[in-house]
């Protein structure tokens, strides 16, 4: 297992996260459903992973996480912040629960550190940073 992962995948980011959520009632409760927004952000995220996961989970050791998330410049300059929903605590948790459906690691608590960076590019996509600390 390697102890660091960096690669950018090339697409735009998504901007519906996993707590933008549809309620219906069943049997006389309610229960709370993907919006169609995060269903499709979520199977984006998970071809783009699929092909950089490890073959292992991450099962021992911290993971420090960090995170470019880079929005279409749309007439800003490359590098400006991007200063639009959604926040990236929402963006975060999404990927880190769609990467522990993808086997990134054996339970995301693993991540004790994390940063996070939202700006507008000339070339969306999302770059990923993963150090495994024993």
């Amino acid at each position: 297992m390697a102890d660091s992962y960096h690669f950018f995948m090339a697409m735009v980011p998504p901007t519906a996260t996993k707590q933008e959520a549809k309620v219906r009632v069943v049997d006389g409760k309610p229960r709370w459903f993907p919006s169609d927004a995060w269903a499709k952000a979520e199977s984006d995220l998970m071809a783009h992973l699929e092909r950089f996961r490890p073959d292992e989970p991450i099962a021992e050791g911290g993971v420090l996480l960090s995170v470019e998330w880079c929005f279409p410049a749309e007439g800003h300059a490359d590098g400006a912040p991007y200063l639009k929903k959604p926040d990236t605590d929402n963006l975060e948790k999404g990927l880190k629960d769609v990467m522990t459906r993808l086997g990134w690691w054996d339970d995301d608590a693993r991540v004790f550190c994390e940063t996070a960076v939202k700006m507008h590019s000339r070339v969306p996509g999302i770059r990923i940073d993963i150090e495994v600390v024993s």
